[in-house]
């Protein structure tokens, strides 16, 4: 049966209305793989997590060999993740009043147990080296060098808007997966932010008291939760591509300026070894 023009248009603007009413697009949607992947033009990205807070005397060393490895490979393949969570990480007022723990921060060290080995430490793509998950700082640049030259199970790409009245940001995550995968891939979006001026103790100065140190990559929120999304329930051929959309609108109580807050997109193996396949970063602003 034909269907009239203006009946088409009904259906047409009914589905438009369905489709706009969605905030998080988590279908997800899939790509049929068509021929070998190419991968030759794809590089493996590293993520260090730097576990650290404002009365570690030895964190700010620890941070800035993260920068140091961030300078020489570049902000795009090396993205550091600083969380605040621990004993040295609590408030202490007068002297350290600011807060940067978050229940995220919590959950994740809850789990890794870094701070019960102590800071400053973290984790390279939470991969094991010599047997160890929680790797010191000293050896952060080797592991990131070695998983440097490694060639990535999955490709990332990232756009978002923010809209600055709302204060939402809407996040649009593209993966593509460069071999076959499992069903314990996971996409995690985290928000950062830089350019944080308080109190930490560094040992290296005297007195070891600093009252305008500048904080880097300070885990603010896990936007669709500590351990994400999955990514497929079933396993998935090489070639499929999968999109997923992320909002997350920051609260009126938060003071986080947008313009030093950073986007920071990873798959995981959640609930195996929880290494982190790959890692995206940009800019909020």
């Amino acid at each position: 049966m034909n269907r009239s023009p203006f009946r088409s248009a009904l259906l047409g603007l009914a589905s438009l209305a369905l489709i706009s009413a969605c905030d998080v697009v988590d279908a997800p949607y899939t790509e049929t793989p068509i021929g070998p992947v190419d991968t030759a033009s794809v590089k493996q990205n590293v993520m260090i997590e730097d576990y650290t807070g404002h009365t570690c005397g030895n964190c700010p060393a620890a941070a800035d060999i993260a920068k140091q490895i961030q300078t020489a490979y570049g902000p795009e393949r090396v993205i550091v993740v600083a969380v605040h969570a621990g004993p040295f990480a609590d408030p202490q007022p007068p002297d350290y009043p600011t807060d940067m723990r978050t229940p995220d921060g919590d959950a994740l060290d809850k789990t890794f147990r870094v701070s019960r080995v102590g800071n400053p430490n973290g984790m390279v793509n939470r991969v094991t080296r010599n047997g160890k998950l929680i790797i010191g700082k000293d050896d952060w640049s080797t592991v990131t060098s070695d998983l440097l030259k490694q060639k990535p199970l999955v490709d990332l790409s990232m756009t978002h808007t923010y809209d600055k009245t709302t204060r939402t940001i809407t996040a649009t995550i593209t993966v593509k997966y460069l071999q076959a995968g499992t069903t314990d891939y996971n996409l995690v979006t985290l928000l950062t932010e830089s350019e944080i001026e308080g109190d930490q103790t560094d040992y290296r100065k005297d007195p070891s008291h600093i009252h305008d140190y500048v904080f880097e990559h300070v885990l603010r929120v896990a936007m669709n939760g500590v351990w994400g999304e999955p990514l497929s329930t079933a396993e998935v051929a090489a070639g499929t591509t999968i999109k997923k959309t992320v909002t997350y609108t920051i609260p009126s109580d938060r003071t986080w300026d947008p313009k030093h807050c950073h986007l920071v997109a990873y798959v995981h193996r959640y609930n195996t070894t929880k290494d982190v396949l790959q890692v995206v970063s940009k800019d909020l602003q």
